[in-house]
């Protein structure tokens, strides 16, 4: 099992690495939670047919407990995790097994020590996963509609002119989910070149929608402005970005490389959920192919469009 390597950071960037080989300082002795996971399933019974009716089924939370040693250093080390997993706290953790990284995050729950005693020492710490699933450290992005530059140097002037740019668009693209999980949310970009009104964006396979302004009650983005559309779960909101350069959002990458969009929205963005068609929803990934559209009731080819998602895992 020395292939494997848990990583759990504070939301203070205070982190400690756990192997199964060594102290570092900790050892890891044990890791409870990580594989599989549970649901809560609804059924309803009636006198008159035999068995039960399905009503439905949600995953549970999932509960982290991992059992952790140290031989030295006791008071310091002891310190060390209460500042890694402070109650009432969150976290997240990385999951790394034969080079393949998953993340989670977390609510510290407690730390019991075992041993107070003896050279090796032993501490359980229990963490509560309200969102039970396993993700990829970063998001994927879905390029749907761009702008792409044909100007390179060194560069010559013909009497006929220089092309620029073009502009690349696919109206339709799919997204394959094989990881058995359903209801994944997606960051949707809109970026207007021009005068765009009502964007939306489709979900074929389950006829859904997102649509950003109705007939009686009209949205039009102006060239220069971004409409970020959030549905992931307790994030489902619209935005408006406006007077914000993409200079200004490049400026909040990850460590991946990748747009950080909660921090764009955070710093930049304005509620504007009051533009929701009301015959829409706030669309997610389903279990197998997701195919992807989008439109406007005017300006479409004024649109960039890109979609940002995570593959969410049943276990690791």
């Amino acid at each position: 099992m020395s292939d494997i390597k848990v990583i759990c950071t504070s939301d203070k960037n205070v982190a400690l690495t756990f192997t199964w080989d060594g102290f570092t300082p900790f050892h890891l002795v044990d890791i409870e939670g990580i594989y599989g996971i549970e649901s809560n399933v609804v059924t309803s019974e009636n006198t008159t047919t035999d068995g039960s009716t399905y009503q439905g089924a949600t995953a549970k939370e999932r509960n982290i407990v991992l059992t952790v040693e140290m031989d030295g250093d006791y008071k310091e080390n002891r310190n060390l995790l209460y500042r890694t997993f402070p109650i009432k706290r969150t976290g997240t953790m990385q999951y790394i097994e034969d080079g393949e990284a998953k993340t989670i995050d977390y609510e510290v729950e407690n730390i019991l020590p075992g041993a107070t005693t003896g050279v090796v020492r032993d501490y359980t710490i229990s963490l509560k996963c309200t969102d039970p699933y396993f993700k990829d450290l970063a998001d994927i992005e879905v390029v749907m509609a761009s702008w792409v530059s044909d100007f390179f140097f060194p560069a010559c002037f013909p009497e006929e002119g220089v092309i620029f740019g073009h502009r690349e668009a696919e109206l339709v693209k799919e997204i394959e989910n094989d990881s058995g999980a359903d209801n994944i949310g997606i960051v949707v970009i809109f970026h207007a070149d021009g005068a765009v009104k009502n964007p939306a964006i489709y979900h074929a396979e389950s006829g859904e929608f997102t649509k950003v302004g109705y007939t009686e009650n009209n949205f039009t983005m102006a060239s220069g402005q971004y409409v970020i559309i959030n549905t992931y779960t307790g994030k489902k909101n619209i935005y408006l970005l406006d007077g914000v350069t993409q200079a200004e959002i490049e400026n909040h990458k990850n460590n991946y490389g990748v747009i950080d969009w909660d921090a764009v929205i955070e710093r930049y963005g304005t509620v504007i959920n009051e533009y929701l068609d009301e015959d829409g929803d706030f669309i997610q990934l389903q279990d197998g192919t997701n195919t992807l559209a989008y439109s406007a009731d005017e300006g479409v080819n004024y649109l960039s469009i890109s979609v940002y998602y995570r593959i969410s895992y049943l276990g690791v």
